[in-house]
């Protein structure tokens, strides 16, 4: 499979085009996720924001993808079997040398999404490679962070 084949899959490429990244992703949370999180919050900077409409289309797809998945993994494992656990996500896209998008959720943690066997953010974190970023999963505090990362070069 080639990168555009893995990344084209979410059939996104005409919300990104006609929105861009962040607003397509906006919208993604909106429609696809509406019940799963108790509260969405967004940073945007302005930076990011200048920097995210410069994205080839071929790398808007791999971080939209990249980050959606980030968000359906969040929404599937972040309530653990704890069903009415209160869930929050914050996406937040900051300019540090190139774009940073992060998925932030406070749920409980990487162990329970572990355990699905994690292949969809193996395949995403090898597509942002493939176009010379990066995707790194941690747990920071109480929270789980996704982070994706585009150098300045690769935009």
């Amino acid at each position: 499979m080639t990168a555009a084949r893995g990344a084209n899959y979410t059939g996104a490429a005409p919300q990104i085009e006609k929105y861009g990244l962040l607003e397509a992703l906006r919208r993604a949370v909106e429609d696809e996720f509406a019940n799963s999180f108790d509260g969405v919050t967004w940073e945007i900077e302005p930076r990011a924001a200048s920097g995210a409409r410069r994205l080839s289309a071929l790398n808007g797809e791999v971080m939209y993808a990249a980050a959606r998945e980030a968000i359906r993994n969040a929404a599937k494992h972040g309530r653990g079997k704890d069903s009415p656990r209160a869930l929050q996500l914050a996406v937040c896209a900051r300019y540090k040398d190139g774009l940073v998008v992060e998925i932030w959720d406070d749920g409980v943690g990487l162990t329970s999404a572990a355990n699905g066997g994690g292949q969809g953010l193996q395949l995403h974190s090898t597509l942002m490679a493939v176009i010379g970023g990066a995707l790194t999963l941690e747990r920071v505090g109480a929270k789980t962070r996704a982070q994706l990362y585009l150098p300045e070069t690769a935009l």
